[in-house]
């Protein structure tokens, strides 16, 4: 069994053991016999580990330093566990040879207590010599293993550097390899798996000038995170991914003038650039090295239109229904459009809009299933998302907290008077007395969300 598939069957173990000993005697069959498969669990990965690391870390859990994902198969458990844990400020638990039926269950049976305090009094007392539990003290820091903030920004830029160089030589007519495509994809699956949200926050850039390239890389990694959590396969993901970056890869046949102009598109217009969908089959088409992901991409590229009902552009008959993939880039590629700023759109849709819009259109342009996947991944108040605090503050959303999409991690960038301030980080899970007002437009104040994630 490989390390992440452990990992979520160790959680899931977890889980059943902390909820029978919330409901029976620790003599119980039911406590019992789920505490001799937990043990049996946790010596099978020792005879492959030296001991067993959970550690929690802002809205993730990491199996000896993997990341478990949010997934639909072993949602309950991981949540359930993720929120005890960070309820009673546990920061890592280490398990060690030579725990047996009789500790586990001990252990386990602490966390029904409520109170933090009271939970690490309990834990203290009781002497566990083949569990450890370290508990967070002031601010929360990151371990050790996951300080790869740099390079995960570094992941970013690289990709979009890719995308811009692919996209200018189609410009000018010059061939194309889509081999750095390939590479630069799975990279970002990398850092896509280490830190989902952190990747997700770069996808807050928004740069005016460059819209098409910025917009493209934001959809293959808003895809790819979808992908994720619906349970694709590594290379299924890197398809996506690739299907998102070249999606729109066929406007390099549309002329500048009519992609950037300012202003209303008459009918004429409107029409022709409807056609970017049929030319990005022949721009994939005249790439190198083309091979099945490619073929993927020249259906995503031509059916990203297409509604989740059959309708949409190109005009196809029997309105048929597009392909998983091009299902989930059309509802990445509606999100990043509206709330990017562009020349007939200087002022984007709020990102709390944008996801109610998808979120009413589910079922006529977006499948459902993928529109509810892709609420719970960016919540109510998507990273990157400025709001008005009851307080007066302005405060900026920087991370999900999963399984609350109207519960974010914030942080105070404008004090009461509105000025400018290096401020708390506030998780309103844990701090209920804080109340989100309202969203507001990050330009009303010269806030770029960007900034605080760069």
């Amino acid at each position: 069994m490989r390390i992440y598939e452990s990992g979520k069957h160790l959680i899931s173990l977890f889980y059943a053991l902390m909820k029978a000993v919330q409901v029976y005697d620790v003599n119980n069959d039911v406590v019992q016999k789920a505490a001799k498969k937990l043990v049996f669990f946790i010596k099978t990965i020792l005879n492959v580990y030296s001991h067993i690391e959970l550690v929690r870390y802002r809205d993730y859990i990491f199996f000896n330093k993997q990341r478990l994902r949010f997934e639909i198969d072993g949602y309950a458990s991981l949540q359930f566990v993720h929120d005890k844990l960070k309820k009673l400020g546990v920061k890592s638990l280490t398990i060690m040879p030579g725990i047996d039926k009789e500790e586990i269950i001990l252990f386990t049976s602490v966390f029904k207590e409520e109170e933090k305090d009271k939970f690490k009094k309990h834990i203290t007392s009781k002497k566990f010599y083949n569990v450890n539990t370290e508990f967070i003290v002031g601010e929360e820091e990151t371990p050790d293993f996951l300080q790869n903030g740099q390079r995960i920004k570094r992941t970013y830029f690289k990709a979009l550097k890719v995308t811009r160089n692919l996209m200018q030589n189609l410009w000018a007519n010059q061939p194309v390899d889509v081999k750095n495509s390939k590479r630069v994809v799975y990279s970002l699956l990398d850092s896509l798996s280490q830190d989902e949200f952190g990747l997700l926050a770069l996808t807050t850039i928004k740069n005016f000038d460059e819209y098409t390239y910025n917009h493209s890389l934001n959809v293959g990694i808003l895809s790819m995170a979808i992908g994720q959590r619906i349970g694709l396969s590594r290379k299924e993901l890197a398809e996506l991914g690739a299907s998102g970056l070249l999606h729109d890869i066929g406007k390099v046949r549309i002329p500048k003038e009519l992609i950037y102009k300012p202003g209303k598109l008459s009918d004429d217009e409107w029409e022709i650039l409807k056609h970017h969908s049929d030319f990005g089959v022949k721009e994939i088409l005249k790439t190198r090295g083309l091979d099945e992901a490619g073929l993927i991409a020249m259906t995503v590229s031509y059916q990203h239109h297409w509604n989740f009902d059959g309708s949409g552009y190109p005009v196809h008959e029997n309105r048929e229904k597009p392909i998983l993939f091009s299902k989930i880039v059309r509802i990445a590629d509606s999100y990043d459009a509206m709330t990017t700023p562009r020349v007939y759109q200087p002022i984007p849709y709020l990102p709390c809009l944008a996801v109610r819009v998808l979120w009413n259109l589910k079922g006529a342009f977006f499948d459902p299933t993928l529109a509810k996947v892709f609420v719970q991944l960016l919540g109510l108040y998507p990273i990157g998302s400025c709001l008005e605090l009851s307080g007066g503050e302005i405060a900026l959303v920087l991370r999900q907290n999963e399984g609350h999409p109207a519960s974010p991690i914030l942080k105070i960038v404008l004090d009461q008077e509105k000025k400018n301030i290096d401020g708390e980080i506030i998780d309103l899970l844990l701090d209920p007395k804080v109340e989100i007002k309202r969203p507001i437009y990050a330009q009303k104040y010269d806030i770029n969300p960007a900034t605080y994630f760069v």
